[in-house]
């Protein structure tokens, strides 16, 4: 049996987003989970708008949990082919040395509530269905 402390910090973060129902993977390599809305695959995640959720660069999030510094972080980008991206908004921010599992669940709903507006924003099949009007929205998305 695994104890508390040697799980990785990534499964807490993973499963935090699974919660709801935001599916994520990790990029060890790159230190990050990489969090994409659920109409993509993995295989898409990165060549549209996806959210990098970081616990800084210094600390690898396959780390145990007993570990966890704080200052967890989620950043929002635009992908192109990939490989290439454009920083498009701070999603969540935690102070350092704060708690993991709060973290972790404040930071996954920032992350719903943003592909949430963002879907919102770009679905005009979405009104805000408080009259028979639609809202009219806009991309804020920067150009890179």
């Amino acid at each position: 049996m695994t104890t508390p402390a040697r799980i990785p910090v990534a499964a807490v973060l993973l499963h935090a987003l699974a919660a709801l129902e935001i599916p994520g993977f990790p990029d060890l390599e790159e230190n990050f989970i990489v969090a994409h809305p659920p109409h993509l695959s993995q295989n898409q995640a990165l060549d549209h708008e996806h959210i990098a959720v970081t616990t800084g660069w210094e600390f690898a999030i396959n780390s145990p949990v007993d570990q966890y510094p704080g200052g967890l972080s989620a950043t929002a980008y635009e992908g192109y082919d990939g490989s290439d991206f454009c920083e498009i908004a701070s999603v969540y921010k935690a102070p350092p040395g704060a708690d993991l599992l709060a973290d972790a669940a404040a930071c996954a709903t920032s992350v719903a509530e943003w592909f949430a507006a963002r879907q919102s924003a770009t679905d005009p099949g979405k009104g805000s269905g408080a009259d028979d009007t639609d809202e009219v929205r806009t991309s804020t998305t920067e150009v890179c």
